[in-house]
């Protein structure tokens, strides 16, 4: 609906925003300009051997050093359009701008669910390499955690310098309320000053709303060095009396994803206090009359199995939801859907049906 104005104000009550938090957390060491896909090669270390001082093959057994390919598809190829009709505009004061619509398009929705997704790649990764916690946080506690997710990520010989970690509000709360850091943290004077976090023990402190990350989320800690985050198209446009509209249409439209880098994944920790699901990437394409064939990377875990479930918009479980009424994914991939359903939704589950992974397509069907 578009409220024509009778006498209110000229100025518009923005809303609250904040720009993009993850960008800090990542890299642009890969770059993804005119391709989509990168592969990224990485390479072992040899085994240290005692010298001998006999023989012909003194310092060991020489072996062929092998390689490893982590292909990097991008992904994410996202749109937006509205317009702004020159009438509606004359008539609400002159505050319907197409220039500050798109501005505050791309505030409110664009970067945060860039921001989002980024954040969930990491999580998932760190779950994936079993650098998590679901310890609850209390105010006892909070401190504790923290130094548990830098000492595991020492350990793994990530660089100290450049860490950040990402936290809720909650988590800020709670770490500024435990004793054990408010007498013994590096930032802890300055806190009892102004109240504000900084650095805790090095590491750089960025504050998230809770609907950036994901669900259940404390704080991730990143090297930024182990994740990529490529923008490969940022594109814009506000059209001026296009055919067929008295006023403006503005376009946008986004190319972009993110990766954590399989040799760098132990750069990433996630705590939190309740488990995501990690995405599946589902495509669908036409196969005989009335049928579809589907393909899903990566495949299910061991014990685990792939089920999908069609209809007019995806499903959304929760993670270790128990799925019902969901139809096991044939091994070939041959499914028949109804007639009237456009969008599949397919998730790994595990032995008890509950959601581990998740993923959805828009459905091709055979004609």
């Amino acid at each position: 609906m578009v409220n024509l104005a009778k006498k209110y104000s000229d100025k518009v009550d923005e809303r609250f925003s904040v720009g993009s938090q993850a960008l800090a957390g990542t890299s642009d060491t890969y770059k993804f300009t005119g391709v989509a896909t990168v592969e990224v090669y990485s390479i072992p270390t040899a085994a240290q051997n005692d010298y001998q001082r006999t023989g012909s093959n003194r310092y060991g057994e020489p072996e062929e050093l092998q390689d490893k390919i982590q292909t990097l598809t991008i992904s994410r190829d996202r749109s937006f359009t509205f317009t702004i009709d020159k009438g509606s505009k004359l008539q609400s004061e002159m505050v319907r701008d197409a220039g500050k619509a798109l501005a505050r398009q791309l505030r409110e929705v664009s970067i945060p669910e860039f921001d989002t997704w980024v954040f969930a790649k990491q999580a998932e990764a760190a779950i994936a390499n079993g650098n998590y916690s679901e310890e609850p946080i209390t105010r006892t506690n909070a401190y504790e955690q923290f130094l548990k997710a830098t000492e595991v990520l020492g350990n793994n010989n990530v660089p100290d310098e450049g860490r950040i970690a990402f936290c809720s509000y909650a988590f800020a709360n709670m770490i500024k309320l435990d004793e054990s850091f408010s007498k013994q943290g590096d930032s802890s004077q300055e806190m009892v000053i102004n109240g504000t976090i900084g650095y805790v023990d090095g590491v750089k402190i960025v504050r998230v709303p809770s609907s950036r990350l994901p669900v259940g989320t404390a704080f991730l800690l990143v090297h930024p060095s182990a994740t990529t985050a490529p923008k490969q198209l940022a594109d814009y446009e506000v059209h001026d009396d296009p055919p067929g509209i008295n006023g403006w249409l503005v376009e946008g439209r986004m190319i972009y994803d993110a990766f954590v880098l399989d040799s760098k994944s132990k750069g990433v920790y996630f705590h939190g206090g309740q488990g995501i699901l990690r995405t599946l990437q589902v495509q669908s394409v036409a196969g005989d009359k009335g049928k579809s064939v589907i393909t899903v990377t990566p495949s299910a875990g061991s014990g685990n199995k792939m089920v999908y479930k069609t209809g007019t918009e995806a499903e959304t479980p929760e993670f270790d939801e128990v799925l019902s009424g969901w139809t096991d994914l044939p091994a070939d991939g041959v499914i028949t859907p109804t007639a009237s359903h456009t969008t599949i939704s397919v998730a790994e589950v595990d032995a008890s049906n509950k959601a581990k992974s998740l993923g959805s397509t828009t459905l091709s069907i055979g004609a």
